[in-house]
């Protein structure tokens, strides 16, 4: 990897730098990259340059890996400036990498950062996870908490309108995951479920999987007035032996469902099943 086998960072300067066609490629920022670029600049002139770039050498000149924006507008400072924005501070890696290596590293630096695209992150851990086939690999390549890589494969799984609602934030993460508990194998049914969803809060939307998995042939409406409708709710609370603990833990890594959720499925699956429950 060429992780922790870097320089330390550097001044390097701003007219070596080839922000060639591959940064697009590398970057998992792919979108957006022109949003705010003009308080990017104002912020760069009043305090300097707060985050290092990272580049690779070659010969003379360095390549761009993460940093665009700012080194676009560096550039358009030097032109102003010369003297002032001659040198750009950058962590200078030890050789080229690869496309994988690059999305690692560019998702690694922006995925706590607010302005991340959702869609760069629900991308980069796509194209991981399609390699490596492991939540527990991806996370570790990344640096995160393998939940955290598990709340996103729901949206990776999902078809493209899910996902696009998602990027658009029009349903949460929590959302698709729903929908995919409910009717993972019909597009047309989780797009009609979608659209009701915003209306719902958070104890409507646990009665909207609920009631999907207890009715999979119901039609989108019928779901969601089920989910709308009046509940009175009640409170169990069973102790767990450490062997039934660690079942129940397991079971919520699996199939990314909270633990009260999977103690309800488990309950009206199993009153149903002996009768004392009926639709």
């Amino acid at each position: 990897m060429v992780n922790g086998q870097e320089k330390d960072y550097q001044p390097i300067p701003i007219d070596k730098i080839d922000m060639d066609k591959d940064v697009g490629k590398w970057n998992v920022r792919t979108l957006e990259r022109d949003k705010k670029i003009e308080d990017l600049a104002e912020s760069i002139s009043k305090y300097g340059l707060l985050q290092p770039i990272v580049v690779f050498q070659e010969g003379d000149k360095y390549h761009l890996i993460i940093g665009q924006r700012r080194a676009r507008v560096f550039k358009e400072l030097y032109k102003k400036d010369p003297k002032k924005y001659e040198k750009i501070t950058a962590r200078v890696l030890p050789r080229k990498p690869d496309e994988e290596e690059a999305k690692i590293l560019s998702l690694s630096e922006n995925i706590h950062r607010v302005e991340l695209n959702r869609q760069n992150i629900v991308e980069t851990i796509e194209f991981l996870y399609e390699r490596y086939k492991s939540v527990e690999k991806v996370a570790k390549l990344l640096g995160i908490h393998p939940v955290t890589v598990s709340g996103y494969i729901p949206i990776v799984k999902a078809p493209s309108e899910i996902r696009q609602k998602y990027y658009n934030k029009q349903i949460t993460k929590e959302d698709v995951r729903r929908l995919m508990l409910i009717a993972p194998d019909d597009k047309n049914k989780m797009i009609e479920i979608a659209k009701g969803m915003p209306k719902l809060t958070k104890d409507q939307k646990e009665r909207l999987v609920d009631a999907g998995i207890r009715m999979p042939q119901a039609q989108p409406k019928k779901l969601l007035e089920e989910a709308q409708r009046p509940h009175m709710k009640g409170e169990v609370v069973v102790p767990l032996n450490p062997e039934l603990s660690r079942a129940l833990e397991s079971a919520v890594k699996d199939i990314n469902l909270s633990r009260e959720e999977i103690a309800r499925n488990a309950l009206v699956e199993w009153l149903s099943e002996k009768g004392y429950y009926k639709e």
